[in-house]
């Protein structure tokens, strides 16, 4: 668009509107980035991923699995064999000691910001803080998230909320996890077929 010495370039196309609702879903999630699966596919070599969730957004009725990349694995090459097997025995006995359901525990809801620079810094920090933590609390948490969700898409939400509890105590800033304990608290719709979608109307 333009003339000779101005031109305006822009991108048009069905993946450019994806890319523009997932964006927005990230205030939904309070999530930094989240992608679809065909970006999750071509980039999983390279980073550590979670499903976050399966949605449909505004405007559209396709069901769309989303995902979140947690860290690029790229140092995992420089740990040794037997540490790698360490972690993963960790995580294994950590993901079968399952706490009973506990609705003491307060889910508040993630900093919204005002848009003022003050707030728009403090919710940075908190949607950032846990992304130093080690790389072996970040994967416990994806551990019990990713149960979570599956037991959240099967409808049992019982043992959805024990996991996503647990999810919850491991890195209680994560965003994913207090939406979606809200949600299971919140129970089933009467009268509507479950199928563990998330649908949102609004952006």
């Amino acid at each position: 668009v333009g003339c000779e010495h101005r031109i305006n370039y822009t991108c048009l196309g069905d993946g450019v509107n994806l890319a523009s609702r997932l964006e927005a879903m990230n205030k939904k999630f309070h999530t930094v980035v989240l992608v679809s699966g065909s970006t999750k596919e071509g980039a999983e070599e390279d980073f550590r991923f979670r499903h976050v969730a399966t949605i449909t957004v505004p405007g559209k009725a396709e069901v769309l699995p989303v995902f979140e990349p947690l860290y690029m694995r790229a140092n995992l090459d420089c740990m040794m064999d037997d540490e790698l097997e360490v972690s993963s025995i960790a995580i294994n006995k950590l993901g079968r000691r399952l706490l009973p359901s506990d609705d003491s525990i307060a889910v508040t809801s993630p900093v919204v910001s005002d848009g003022s620079p003050s707030e728009v810094t403090r919710r940075s920090e908190v949607l950032h803080n846990w992304r130093s933590l080690p790389r072996l609390t970040i994967d416990t948490l994806a551990e019990f998230y990713e149960k979570g969700l599956g037991n959240f898409v099967s409808g049992d939400l019982e043992e959805a909320t024990r996991w996503f509890e647990n999810a919850h105590r491991t890195v209680p800033e994560d965003g994913p996890t207090q939406v979606l304990l809200q949600l299971c608290r919140a129970g089933r719709t009467p009268g509507t077929t479950w199928d563990g979608v998330i649908r949102f109307e609004q952006k």
